[in-house]
């Protein structure tokens, strides 16, 4: 597979400088050889392309300066990396059959140009949409709906009461509408189940990343809109909304009844409480815990900052004496005040 520079230019936008040469794949500076196109996204690691073996370059006109290779234009690099890369690397397809051992009760209705692999298992009254793409072990429950354009790796389960928009990614060991965490306790505090059928809606373009579970809503839906990116091993918990194109990274959790806006960034290992609501264009550090709203867009953290035992030793000692330095300061102030007051006197 190769491609001109123009033919990139045509698909993707930007601005050919220098010869319109073919390109066979796309790599970083340091792995980048002869016929590769290689980019560059932010200026602090310019230096490095002096060493960079790559046939062309994708880079701002402002970093382009003394550069003899051929150039796309592009205002934004890494964007634009990620379009080339998805052409030259597209994902893996299956061919368009249904295999002789999956099962598909007769009520759904299975669109055109699937990709069914085998042991797959699609319940009752389900429908997919054109040119799906389901590998092997896949679970399908009853009353699911299925975009178009749709892949679903191997063993991801599907409960009952599921609707997935179109060219959407589900990753594998992915669980989407098990039972929410839903329990009352009676007189004895024993937990006793409450019914959880609500179902998820997830919208158009959404990726959901290995064994990452989406909990069903109680009695209304669990949504993720347009454009979500859910990294793998993340817990969304029942009746939660999160807004389009929010970012989420590994190990967040999400409790109940929470609200995550629009363009949000959970940095890995967070989180969230339940009956939480948090605005658009946020972003939370890694390992930091929310427990009221946040109205204000901004960055917020409170994850400590890893340190060498000994600083971490005294900072703790300081901290556990916090309370006595505070009484204390507050002593010294008083008498400040009384000394001040004397002297006015």
């Amino acid at each position: 597979m190769q491609y001109k520079l123009s033919e990139l230019v045509a698909k993707f936008g930007g601005r050919l400088v220098g010869d319109d040469i073919s390109v066979t794949a796309i790599a970083p500076t340091d792995l980048a050889t002869n016929n590769h196109i290689t980019f560059l996204s932010d200026p602090k690691y310019k230096k490095a392309l002096a060493s960079c073996q790559a046939s062309a370059i994708i880079i701002r006109e402002e970093d382009a300066t003394d550069l003899s290779l051929p150039q796309i234009i592009t205002d934004n690099p890494y964007y634009y990396f990620s379009l080339v890369s998805n052409l030259f690397n597209p994902r893996r397809k299956l061919s368009s059959q249904i295999s002789q051992s999956a099962i598909i009760d007769p009520t759904s209705k299975i669109a055109a140009n699937p990709a069914i692999s085998h042991h797959v298992v699609i319940g009752a009254n389900s429908s997919i949409g054109q040119n799906c793409q389901i590998f092997a072990n896949v679970v399908i429950g009853d009353n699911v709906i299925i975009g178009d354009n749709i892949t679903i790796y191997p063993n991801v389960t599907i409960y009952d009461k599921v609707t997935i928009g179109d060219d959407c990614v589900l990753h594998s060991g992915a669980v989407i509408g098990s039972d929410g965490f839903g329990n009352a306790q009676d007189a004895k505090r024993h937990y006793h189940r409450i019914p959880q059928i609500g179902g998820v809606v997830i919208g158009d373009r959404v990726e959901i990343g290995a064994n990452t579970t989406v909990d069903c809503g109680t009695f209304e839906p669990t949504i993720i809109k347009d454009g979500a990116r859910i990294d793998n091993l993340v817990q969304i918990a029942h009746n939660v909304t999160i807004g389009a194109h929010t970012g989420i990274a590994s190990q967040v959790g999400i409790a109940g009844n929470t609200k995550i806006g629009n363009h949000v960034m959970l940095g890995g290992n967070a989180g969230i409480a339940d009956h939480v609501e948090i605005c658009d264009y946020t972003v939370i550090g890694a390992s930091s815990n929310v427990g009221k709203n946040i109205t204000k867009p901004g960055l917020y953290s409170c994850g400590m900052t890893a340190m060498e035992y000994k600083e971490w030793a005294k900072a703790y000692v300081h901290l556990r004496n916090i309370d006595k330095m505070n009484t204390k300061i507050r002593e010294m102030q008083a008498k400040i005040t009384q000394l001040e007051s004397k002297e006015n006197d």
